[in-house]
């Protein structure tokens, strides 16, 4: 604060004026530089050592001015404050070391068990320093009166002393977190926490090792299902570092480390690998995974971070490996899938003539798997539909029959609802949909049934995009936020992208602003380049960049990395990705060499990705046909014509599912196709049926004025309140 600010707060305080309390507020601020904490405890230490006292005959506060001026106060506001502390009671300022152990605050509730653990007086102790001005008392609640006042208790004590204060404190805490309540939990991590504050350096026999580790995997443990995957991954770090012998504070792994303690090793190790995935931390996956691979007893016990890394492969640019060391983990499992030589139809088929023998209600009641082995096989086959529907559409159903079959063999595992959900998904790309729809709410209701909502993400994430085909668009919207929260939950960080993904895409499909969506899809990236979600991230940077040149920002990269030409070069749905968006741009802005490049090398790879029905299929379907129909009418070619009728059949099935989300788009194909064929007054009729459909489904409004050609929109739209800036041919 400036001096004058000084005696505004001195002048206040007194309750003088402020001529009266200048030279005082002049020495002060000398003194304290301005600091205004400084300047209060200043105060206060003064008023205690008789230098700033009332007067009685004066009826005002008066000061001895040449003491104060003589008084030498320590330049750092830490050293001061240690020095009012250093003058409390021995009790008083063991007390507050203590409460400085466990941060900035603690409940009365939390210091009353301390007290009964440490076996010594705290609260009344407390209470003094409340009375000095050093803590506040807040509804039940220690906390002390600034920050620096908590520093200067906690450096008072020695490192070493410190060290073996935080080890007491956890090792008295550690037996009286045993149970399941929040209060347990509570002080189960105040424990863990301080024993890790202590470290290794201050275990004082080895039984203490064990104890500490072990608190430490519970912590983490309790961590995860708190979705605080950060905080679990260090909680499991510190209880392996606690597996390990001190020389002169030289840590080394113990090379019987894993022959004493294996269960518990290869359980923090195996945790601790999905928290550094779930993080985004690869480097980390990789330490831990290659210590359960050197000295993991058995093929199964090693299945665990295997499985991470085969995630951690999907994510990012090799998701090509990440299926072959999935296939090839499932053979030793004696599970083949190569060469099984089936096409999507006659899986899907075989999958629902098993299914005929079952009703849903013995399915929803089918006992649960119990063979960890199987549970563990269950998860990789799980892990490859979602990578093969992508890349090799054609093999993914047969994952898919294979995790319903083993679901119904051996019970069903956390795994088993996404085997019903593919399916579902599978027979709408057919044109199932009623019968897709259906094993899509099955695959919901069995998420309730398998004991886990391990898979919750993923059944979310694609049941919806069936849900889209059948129910209002906008109300499946919500559905992907309730698919995101349930995947982050159970640390799924790829479908916890995947639902992101989708619920902006749809925003798009449903006409949301542009500019508030940018944002959406800027979050987005920003998490799956967190995460080290690589495919994706590159899917929706491709969309973002269309988004940007319709919104009048050209943000093209100037270089495209290494990394992202080999996606686009091995990943089909990628590649599918790129060429649409660039047909699209191309369409939108009237570029007609462009659109029709791009729109040859989209159909030439669109045959070849995904085996699921997706919402982006309609919108490929429809610009399609708008553009199929835009080159017959240019170049008066069969084939283009076909393509635009094909498109048109597409969008009509889809309307008989759902009148709302696709009828609009329909009827503005069927007036194309019409215009196409010179019959003007069809065409005419098919334009204002789509606007009016549009305008029935607000929020398809825009986009559906957006496809009109110019000439045919303002005949439609003369009126002035129906005015709105449209492309130009």
């Amino acid at each position: 604060m400036y001096e004058e600010s000084v005696n505004t707060m001195i002048s206040e305080t007194l309750c003088l004026f402020p001529r009266l309390t200048r030279p005082l507020s002049t020495m002060i601020h000398h003194k304290t530089k301005g600091n205004p904490f400084f300047v209060s405890r200043l105060l206060l230490s003064l008023s205690k050592e008789g230098l700033l006292r009332p007067s009685l005959s004066l009826r005002r506060w008066e000061w001895d001015k040449e003491k104060i001026q003589c008084q030498k106060l320590p330049d750092d506001i830490v050293i001061f404050l240690t020095n009012l502390i250093r003058v409390l009671p021995e009790d008083v300022k063991s007390s507050l070391f203590v409460l400085s152990c466990f941060g900035a605050s603690a409940d009365r509730a939390f210091i009353k068990t301390l007290e009964s653990a440490l076996e010594t007086k705290l609260l009344d102790n407390l209470d003094l320093a409340v009375s000095e001005g050093l803590l506040d008392k807040i509804d039940d609640q220690y906390r002390f009166s600034h920050d620096r006042i908590q520093e200067a208790a906690y450096t008072m004590m020695d490192v070493q002393v410190r060290r073996l204060t935080h080890f007491n404190h956890g090792m008295a805490l550690a037996p009286l977190a045993d149970g399941e309540d929040d209060e347990s939990n509570l002080l189960l991590l105040s424990a863990a926490n301080q024993l890790n504050l202590a470290g290794p350096e201050a275990v004082q026999d080895r039984s203490q090792n064990v104890i500490a580790a072990t608190l430490n995997l519970r912590a983490g443990k309790k961590a995860m299902e708190m979705s605080d995957f950060e905080a679990a991954h260090s909680y499991f770090d510190c209880g392996i570092s606690f597996l390990r012998d001190f020389d002169c504070g030289i840590s080394f792994l113990r090379e019987n480390h894993w022959d004493e303690y294996y269960d518990l090793s290869l359980e923090l190790f195996d945790l601790a690998a999905k928290c550094t995935l779930v993080n985004g931390d690869l480097v980390s996956l990789q330490l831990f995974t290659e210590q359960v691979l050197a000295y993991g007893r058995s093929f199964q016990d090693k299945l665990n971070v295997m499985y991470f890394v085969t995630c951690s492969l999907a994510y990012s640019s090799r998701l090509p490996e990440a299926i072959e060391k999935g296939l090839d983990i499932l053979s030793k499992l004696g599970i083949e899938l190569r060469e099984h030589g089936m096409s999507m139809e006659t899986c899907v088929q075989e999958t629902k003539d098993f299914l005929s023998r079952y009703t849903d209600d013995e399915i929803l009641n089918m006992r649960q798997m119990t063979d960890p082995t199987m549970i563990m096989a269950m998860k990789f086959l799980g892990k490859l539909v979602t990578g093969m529907t992508q890349i090799m559409p054609k093999s993914a159903p047969y994952v898919t029959q294979q995790i319903i079959e083993l679901s119904l063999l051996h019970g069903l595992s956390p795994v088993s609802p996404t085997g019903f959900v593919h399916l579902g998904s599978s027979m709408a790309k057919l044109g199932d949909i009623s019968g897709g729809y259906h094993y899509v709410k099955l695959a919901h209701s069995l998420l309730d049934k398998v004991g886990s909502r391990e898979s919750a993400g993923e059944v979310i994430c694609f049941g919806t995009q069936v849900r889209a085909y059948v129910e209002p668009l906008q109300a499946t919207l919500e559905y992907y936020n309730e698919g995101y929260a349930a995947a982050m939950a159970s640390g799924d960080v790829l479908q916890a992208a995947v639902n992101s993904f989708f619920r902006c895409s749809s925003f798009l499909f449903a006409g949301e602003n542009l500019q508030t969506l940018r944002e959406k899809f800027v979050e987005v990236i920003k998490f799956m380049e967190q995460r080290k979600i690589v495919i994706l991230m590159v899917q929706t940077q491709y969309i973002l960049r269309s988004m940007l040149k319709l919104i009048g920002t050209d943000e093209e990269p100037k270089h495209v990395s290494d990394e992202e030409q080999n996606i686009l070069a091995t990943n089909n749905s990628t590649m599918t990705t790129y060429y649409y968006q660039k047909l699209y741009i191309s369409f939108m802005f009237r570029s007609y060499d462009d659109t029709k490049h791009y729109t040859e090398k989209y159909l030439a790879c669109i045959g070849n990705t995904w085996a699921n029905l997706l919402l982006g299929h309609a919108s490929f379907s429809f610009y399609v046909g708008l553009v199929s129909f835009w080159f017959a009418r240019k170049e008066d070619e069969q084939i283009w014509y076909e393509r635009g009728e094909k498109s048109k059949l597409a969008l009509k099935k889809w309307t008989e599912s759902s009148l709302w989300t696709f009828e609009n788009k329909w009827l503005l194909l069927e007036a194309e196709q019409s215009f196409c064929n010179n019959d003007f007054e069809a065409a005419k009729t098919y334009y204002k049926k789509a606007v009016s459909s549009a305008k029935d489904h607000k929020p398809y409004f825009h986009a559906i004025l957006l496809s009109l050609r110019r000439e045919t929109a303002e005949c439609l739209l003369s009126a002035p309140r129906n005015k709105m800036y449209l492309w130009t041919r």
